[in-house]
C-alpha cells in the first residue's frame, strides 16, 4: 500500500546537508523512495508548534521500503550525514 512520510528539517550544518542532499537520491531510488514536494518556507496555519524551515513530503510503495532505506547499512554513512546537518524528524503515515 503506497506509503508517505513527513520530513521536517532545521539546517544547522548547511555544508554536511549539502553532502547528504548529493548522495542521498541513490539511497532513496534503491527502495522505490520519491520526494513529491518539498517546502523551504511551510507556514503555521494552526497550532503554536514552530514550523521548521523546511517539510518534505516522500512517498513509496510501502511502509517496509522506508523501514528498508532507513536501516541499509550500504547507505549508513549518508543517513549519518542527515542525522549530522541538525534537526531531522521524519513521521511515516
Amino acid at each position: 500500500m503506497t506509503t508517505h512520510a513527513i520530513v521536517t528539517l532545521n539546517i544547522s550544518n548547511p555544508d554536511t546537508f549539502a553532502d547528504y542532499r548529493a548522495r542521498a537520491g541513490e539511497a532513496m531510488q534503491k527502495h522505490g523512495i520519491t520526494a513529491v514536494q518539498l517546502s523551504k518556507e511551510p507556514t503555521r496555519l494552526e497550532g503554536t508548534q514552530e514550523a521548521p524551515q523546511m517539510i518534505v513530503l516522500l512517498t513509496a510503495d510501502s511502509r517496509d521500503a522506508f523501514v528498508a532505506w532507513h536501516s541499509d547499512p550500504e547507505f549508513a554513512a549518508v543517513h549519518e550525514l542527515r542525522r549530522a546537518s541538525g534537526e531531522i524528524t521524519i513521521f511515516l503515515m
